[in-house]
């Protein structure tokens, strides 16, 4: 009998350990004025799947990071994430761009999703955290590209002009 309680006390904590959990985060409107977004979020223990929703107000050039938070103490994981993966999709779910650092180049208005996978095993009540952000700048006009390399090109000269000297 005892060993019967022991079995299913370990069945029912194997799949609470394994159960999925989501949550969706809203960043509202980001704007080259607000270039940065960073939040720390905590996970329950399990599979996750978080979703953070954003709109850029303008065409920007976008960097994007996320790292886990891990707290590890001897052998004891209190906050542990493993497999952590960032994904950003079009609002159609087309995924743009993944992994843990990435950059968009140009990345158009309109609005978007970050989606965050992975699987937190910490013994404390939150089993995880995670940070996640995105930095924006905006696109350079071709015009001003071509003002640089007009820039450079004089540079060069007078470097040269100089060095014949």
């Amino acid at each position: 009998m005892k060993f019967i309680k022991t079995f299913l006390a370990s069945v029912a904590l194997i799949a609470m350990a394994s159960s999925a959990n989501a949550a969706s985060y809203d960043w509202g409107v980001l704007s080259v004025d607000d270039a940065d977004a960073y939040q720390v979020y905590t996970v329950a223990a399990g599979n996750f799947t978080d979703t953070i929703t954003f709109t850029i107000s303008e065409d920007v050039v976008a960097d994007f990071g996320a790292g886990v938070l891990n707290v590890v103490v001897g052998k004891k994981q209190f906050e542990f994430i493993d497999n952590l993966a960032v994904s950003l999709l079009d609002i159609e779910n087309n995924v743009i761009d993944s992994g843990l650092n990435f950059t968009v180049p140009s990345l158009a208005a309109g609005t978007y999703v970050l989606q965050i996978t992975g699987f937190a095993s910490g013994i404390n009540e939150n089993a995880g955290r995670y940070g996640v952000g995105v930095s924006i700048a905006a696109v350079p006009e071709p015009s001003s590209v071509a003002m640089l390399l007009v820039g450079f090109a004089a540079l060069g000269a007078v470097a040269r002009r100089r060095k014949s000297l």
